[in-house]
Order: structure tokens, then C-alpha cells, then sequence
């Protein structure tokens, strides 16, 4: 994993649950509320590849290396 993967899937977890906006590889971004939460594992933290924004009523499943920022929204 490389330290800019890293560092997005920690944003992602400081930002979870508020209104954001992802900018994607490409220039494309969504707007809407963030979920990424980690899961527990023996010893570790497991930080999962996708991360979802819920625009209006509709989720988006967005893969973090297609992710380019996060910010608030």
C-alpha cells in the first residue's frame, strides 16, 4: 500500500458521515455523505478499498485508487 492510499483511507475515516466531496481520478466528483468505516482484526485495523457517497438517495461504491481527494462538501 502505498502512503497516498493511505493517507485518502484516512481521510476518508476523519470524514465519514458528513457531507463531502470526492474528486475522482479524471476530473469527475461527487458530492453527497461519506461512509467508510474500518473493521477490527487481530492486532490490526483492516481499511476497506471502497468507499461510499450517498448522493440524494442513490449510493455510489467508489474504489479509493480512484479516488484523487477528499474535501468537505
Amino acid at each position: 500500500m502505498t502512503d497516498y492510499t493511505q493517507a485518502i483511507k484516512n481521510q476518508a475515516v476523519a470524514m465519514s458521515g458528513q457531507n463531502v466531496v470526492v474528486n475522482l481520478v479524471g476530473g469527475q466528483s461527487l458530492t453527497g455523505t461519506l461512509s467508510y468505516a474500518t473493521t477490527e482484526a487481530h492486532y490490526s485495523v483492516n481499511y476497506p478499498d471502497v468507499l461510499t457517497v450517498t448522493v440524494s438517495t442513490k449510493a455510489h461504491t467508489v474504489r479509493l485508487d480512484h479516488v484523487s481527494s477528499i474535501g468537505q462538501g
